[in-house]
């Protein structure tokens, strides 16, 4: 063996030992990606069908996603947005937990306009079912991962990332419509105003940007949500159901996503897959279909306008990647490259020259002088007919 052999072997022996003895979390790809499950509007009932819910099929529905969801590998975790059940009755949230026990994966949820009873203003009657704390109890109690006092709340599962949960329900009247409070609004601005280096996923029932128009379902103040989620540069994505379709739209760094119903056609949930690096961020959707071909068909013929219900390929299965505008690039342009070049040789070429008039007024006796020109350095359709079907559906 020569002498540059084993120089080499010596160099490929340290480098083995050093990567050995590296930490595993010094860097990891897995640390930079998020993978979630979201599942919506999962409705589980003992009630026969309505127009466009298949409720019979409710639980096996949702025992079938559960099935599918543990053979995707790697997902971090699955997010119920809402409506989890359809009447908030204690059997039906017992129906409801004792299928999600079977997930492989931890669990948080959002709250829908069906998982709480209402209670008007001025009224000691509720509607049927638990009201909002009885039923926050429970699920804490069947859900170890629900560590949360309130019905919104804020967590950050990896460091490039946090999540945000918000409460859009009416609980004093009955309604399919959402709002957010001034005390969630502000909740809101401050997670992303802290948050601003990180890529932020809020998780909602109600969609603050409507997948089509529907008076009686939309969020009553979105206005005033978007104007705080537009003021800020770094990447967004809003996941959320309630309106039983699938929609993507994206605004700049914003991204909106509507995800279907579990128990209305197309009887689906969304796969999202975000990963972040130091200037951009890369996002990923796939919409996995429920097994249960002849309820899914049963579903799409009770449905009206079926196709829009489904979305485009593109609201359901898009990839695409985002550029961060707060990031600066690491090369300046040429020409720029070429005028500080220029301003710096002009800024010591004064230098010196100030140097040398001290000297000579030193040598002649005479006081120094300022020789600092101010020139020579640069100035710093079928829409009608699904609200009408919507309207049909109202809560209880």
């Amino acid at each position: 063996m020569n002498f540059k052999q084993t120089v080499r072997n010596i160099i490929l022996v340290a480098l083995f030992v050093f990567f050995a003895i590296l930490p595993s979390n010094a860097f990891s790809f897995r640390n930079m990606t998020l993978n979630v499950v979201q599942i919506s509007d999962a409705h589980v009932a003992d009630r026969e069908d309505t127009s466009y819910k298949m409720l019979s099929s409710s639980k096996e529905l949702l025992e079938d996603a559960i099935k599918t969801v543990n053979s995707i590998p790697g997902i971090d975790f699955v997010m119920f947005t809402g409506d989890m059940v359809d009447i908030p009755t204690l059997d039906n949230y017992k129906n409801f937990f004792t299928l999600l026990s079977e997930l492989n994966y931890p669990s948080l949820n959002t709250f829908g306009n069906h998982d709480s009873a209402v209670c008007v203003d001025g009224s000691s009657e509720c509607t049927m079912g638990l009201k909002i704390d009885e039923a926050l109890d429970f699920i804490k109690k069947c859900n170890r991962n629900y560590m949360f006092d309130g019905t919104y709340y804020a967590f950050t599962p990896k460091t490039d990332f946090r999540i945000v949960v918000l409460d859009t329900v009416i609980r004093n009247e009955v309604t399919s419509n959402g709002y957010l409070s001034d005390e969630q609004l502000a909740f809101l601005d401050n997670e992303l105003k802290n948050n601003q280096d990180k890529v932020v996923v809020i998780f909602q029932h109600h969609p603050p940007l409507e997948p089509f128009k529907s008076d009686d379902h939309s969020i009553k103040n979105a206005d005033k949500y978007l104007e705080i989620v537009r003021k800020y540069k770094n990447p967004i994505f809003i996941l959320s159901g309630h309106y039983h379709t699938t929609k993507i739209v994206r605004e700049k760094n914003v991204v909106f996503i509507n995800t279907p119903s579990l128990v209305s056609y197309p009887n689906s949930y969304r796969y999202i897959k975000i990963t972040n690096y130091r200037d951009r961020t890369e996002f990923k959707s796939q919409i996995y279909q429920t097994n249960l071909k002849d309820v899914q068909e049963k579903a799409r013929l009770s449905t009206i306008a079926a196709t829009t219900f489904y979305g485009t390929q593109k609201d359901r299965d898009l990839t695409f990647t985002m550029r961060k505008p707060y990031v600066k690039p690491q090369k300046q342009p040429k020409k720029e490259k070429v005028k500080k070049e220029k301003r710096r040789k002009d800024a010591e070429l004064q230098d010196e020259t100030v140097e040398q008039q001290k000297e000579v007024n030193t040598i002649e006796g005479t006081e120094p002088q300022e020789n600092v020109p101010s020139d020579t350095l640069p100035d710093n359709n079928p829409q009608d007919l699904l609200e009408e079907m919507m309207q049909n559906e109202q809560q209880i």
